[in-house]
């Protein structure tokens, strides 16, 4: 390992960091301190109407079964192009 050239290696590892002029906020700890944190975040979702939660689930299941339609599809082709027409294997 190299020495500084001053011989003092304090000089080289003292760094002056500023971050900012405000003071540090209060830091809450504990178990209760997080759950009672978790829970008036929770009271700020807004949640969907019933409505718009049944068009959504809808979409979703259409969409995951045209997907795996597609995927279907897909194999099927690849497995007989790979069995069929490039190792000529029937079956």
């Amino acid at each position: 390992m190299t020495e500084h050239p001053s011989g003092r290696k304090e000089d080289h590892q003292k760094k002056e960091v500023v971050v900012s002029n405000k003071p540090a906020p209060e830091k809450k700890e504990g178990l209760f301190a997080y759950f009672k944190s978790s829970w008036t975040e929770f009271k700020k979702v807004v949640w969907p109407s019933r409505d718009e939660a049944v068009k959504m689930t809808v979409f979703v299941i259409i969409f995951v079964a045209v997907l795996a339609a597609f995927i279907y599809v897909a194999d099927t082709i690849i497995s007989w192009l790979f069995f069929d027409v490039l190792l000529n294997r029937k079956g």
